[in-house]
């Protein structure tokens, strides 16, 4: 790491406390905020379609944001700790095809700022650039905004992101070798604006993409050529892994991405930036986490939800409607209230699918503690026998967790 790239670490924007083979556990402190690593950050839509006195809309959407708050309107009670950090994107503002009005409305002032939100976390603001690869545009129901990474910077500046992510050219598994240096390319053009838009102030990640060494090592390469050595080295506090989303099925790939990366960063100086991985969760927590991802984030607590997908574990669900919600003592299980909703006793199913939603998140987030927990237990006995006693007893991923005991936490003898 170059000597003002450890200063900033020094600093402290991240501070590994404790490691176990290749994971470890720290403390991503940004402004007024602190992000506990590893961690997940659920992906919040802020703004959809609907008023300010409806936290802006946007159906099982706005029950998360009253859960967020604490809302009467979800009987209450504090989940602020869920939402310690999250993700959202610029590309979510248009979603549901707003006015000119209402988009002027939405980055007017900073999320943290606005009464409606009663958020205090850490906001990670992604580029949304997997949208906009194809006519470059945010389109409203009566207009449309040019997006290239001057008017991504400024609306994540707008918006009050803590953490800003360039806007990138994501791969596809299917691209040959010439399209993946040609989106390596066009993303370290944009790499290079992000630099002069920004200063060290901000705090910065820089996106990569590829599925093993090789791939990763190139696309560096290409940002290298574009910003220097010396800035590739000295101006991110971060780096974000995207692309991965088409494979979040083959934990194999995903071992393989998340283990090289952390390989490449290592070879290029990096090793100490916290990794996050863009759009990845649940099952494929523990195993990324045990090779070295410090954060993740996704949408999959609420597409469980709306797929009528009660979660018991990050490996298994049941139908909401086959439910018993006595075996469950999570917070939203133990509201007499939100059982009630989640059984069907709701006019609108925005208000039983979030309550299911918030469900599904609290069994993420709560898992990533006992993770938490065994990394910062010294050695790594604890890891490897937490890996064992969850993902070693699901016949889909045993194999997967004898791997990464094997290659990252030592082996077993």
């Amino acid at each position: 790491m170059a000597s003002s790239g450890s200063q900033r670490l020094d600093d402290g924007i991240f501070e590994i406390v404790d490691e176990a083979g290749d994971a470890r556990s720290g403390v991503i402190s940004i402004n007024d905020t602190e992000l506990e690593t590893p961690n997940l950050l659920p992906v919040v839509n802020f703004y959809a379609g609907g008023t300010d006195s409806s936290l802006y809309g946007g159906g099982i959407h706005r029950t998360i944001k009253e859960f967020m708050n604490g809302d009467e309107v979800i009987n209450g009670g504090d989940y602020s700790r869920y939402f310690d950090g999250v993700m959202t994107s610029v590309a979510s503002l248009t979603d549901y095809g707003i006015s000119r009005e209402r988009y002027e409305d939405y980055i007017a002032a900073p999320i943290r700022e606005r009464d409606v939100f009663d958020f205090n976390g850490t906001l990670f603001l992604d580029s949304g650039g997997f949208k906009f690869l194809g006519d470059g545009t945010l389109d409203g129901s009566n207009f449309e905004v040019d997006v290239d990474q001057e008017a991504i910077v400024e609306i994540q500046r707008k918006l009050g992101g803590d953490v800003l992510v360039n806007l990138d050219r994501p791969i596809e598994p299917d691209d040959d070798y010439s399209t993946r240096v040609e989106k390596a390319r066009l993303t370290a053009e944009n790499v290079n604006e992000f630099l002069n838009l920004t200063t060290q102030d901000d705090t910065r990640y820089l996106t990569l993409h590829g599925y093993n060494y090789s791939m990763l090592d190139t696309f560096l390469t290409e940002i290298e050529k574009a910003i220097g050595r010396d800035r590739v080295h000295r101006e991110f506090d971060g780096v974000a892994l995207g692309s991965l989303v088409p494979l979040k099925d083959n934990k194999g790939k995903l071992i393989t991405a998340v283990s090289d990366c952390r390989e490449v960063l290592s070879d290029w100086g990096f090793e100490e930036l916290p990794l996050h991985v863009l759009g990845i969760s649940s099952s494929a927590i523990p195993l990324l986490a045990a090779v070295g991802a410090d954060t993740f984030d996704s949408s999959s607590y609420i597409h469980s939800a709306i797929n009528g997908k009660y979660d018991t574990s990050l490996y298994n669900s049941e139908p909401v409607d086959e439910v018993d919600f006595t075996e469950c003592d999570c917070q939203v299980c133990s509201d007499d209230v939100l059982v009630n909703r989640m059984e069907g006793d709701v006019e609108y199913q925005k208000d039983k699918l979030g309550a299911v939603a918030m469900h599904n998140l609290i069994i993420q987030k709560e898992e990533i503690k006992r993770i938490q927990s065994a990394i910062q237990t010294p050695g790594e006995e604890a890891l490897r026998s937490y890996i064992e006693q969850s993902l070693g007893r699901e016949k889909s991923m045993q194999q997967h967790a004898h791997r990464v005991v094997n290659e990252s936490l030592g082996g077993y003898f």
